[in-house]
Formats: C-alpha cells, sequence, structure tokens
C-alpha cells in the first residue's frame, strides 16, 4: 500500500499543487463509487499488498485518518469495523 502521507509519485519531488492534483485525482477517482464499492476496492488493495508483502497497518491508519472526515458516522464506524477486521 502506499503512503497517502508525504505521497509521492515516482521518484521525482512533488510541489503543494502537484500533491494537491494527485489528491484531486483520488478524489475523482473514488468519488462516483457507492459504499460498498469503496469497501471492496479497500479489500482488494488490502488483500493485494498482505500478498506482495507491502502492507503496512500504518498505511491503513494514514487512509482510514485521510478519508474519514469525508465520511458520515455511520460510514465512519463501517470503515472503523472493516480497518478492526483487516487488522486481526
Amino acid at each position: 500500500m502506499r503512503q497517502l502521507k508525504n505521497f509521492r509519485s515516482g521518484d521525482k519531488p512533488t510541489d503543494n499543487e502537484s500533491e494537491k492534483q494527485t489528491v484531486s485525482e483520488l478524489n475523482d477517482k473514488f468519488s462516483g463509487m457507492n459504499e460498498n464499492e469503496l469497501m471492496g476496492e479497500l479489500m482488494s488493495r488490502v488483500s493485494n499488498a498482505k500478498r506482495d508483502g507491502s502492507f503496512s497497518e500504518l498505511q491503513l491508519d494514514e487512509f482510514v485518518n485521510f478519508v474519514s472526515p469525508s465520511l458520515d458516522d455511520k460510514s465512519r464506524a463501517r470503515l472503523n469495523e472493516l480497518v478492526r477486521a483487516l487488522k486481526g
């Protein structure tokens, strides 16, 4: 899983504008998905990361902190349940 904190595309350094563009692109990619599609995408990415040895609980926590502000209370609770299951 990639880290969202200090996310860099490739090896070249990014400036603040590039980081805003990356966040905007991620938002565009996932904004059209419903809750089930988003949770499925998360499960798929975590599964792939565990399989290839790149899974990190810290990165998962960073992801949760990144997306939580945009979720309602019900979705946030569901995400937290899912994360507990993924870690356990």
